[in-house]
C-alpha cells in the first residue's frame, strides 16, 4: 500500500525545484518540504496496482488537482527557505 499523493507531491517537487533553483535542494530541505506538503492533505493510499489506483491516479492528474498540489509544495518549499534546518553555507546548500 503507498500513498498515491506522495508521488505526485514528489514529482511537483522535482519540477519545481527545477525550475527555481533558488532553492535549496539539500536532503534536509526535500525532507522538510515533503513533510510540510503532505501535512496539508489528506492521504490517498492504494494498492500499487489495480483499478482503485488507476482511478487515483486520475482523479490527482486532473488540472485543478495538479494546481492545488502545486500551491501546496511551492509554499512549503517557501517556508522552509526562510527557515532552513542547515547552517547557510553548508555543502549542498544554496544561499536563501
Amino acid at each position: 500500500m503507498i500513498n498515491a499523493l506522495e508521488e505526485v507531491i514528489r514529482a511537483e517537487y522535482e519540477s519545481l525545484r527545477q525550475n527555481n533553483p533558488q532553492f535549496c535542494a539539500c536532503p534536509k530541505c526535500q525532507d522538510d518540504v515533503m513533510t510540510l506538503a503532505l501535512n496539508q492533505v489528506r492521504p490517498r493510499y492504494v494498492q500499487q496496482d489495480g483499478l482503485g489506483a488507476a482511478v487515483t491516479r486520475v482523479q490527482l492528474a486532473t488540472d485543478s488537482a495538479r494546481t492545488e498540489i502545486i500551491v501546496i509544495v511551492f509554499d512549503a518549499m517557501r517556508r522552509v527557505a526562510t527557515k532552513p534546518r542547515h547552517p547557510v553555507g553548508e555543502p549542498g546548500t544554496y544561499p536563501g
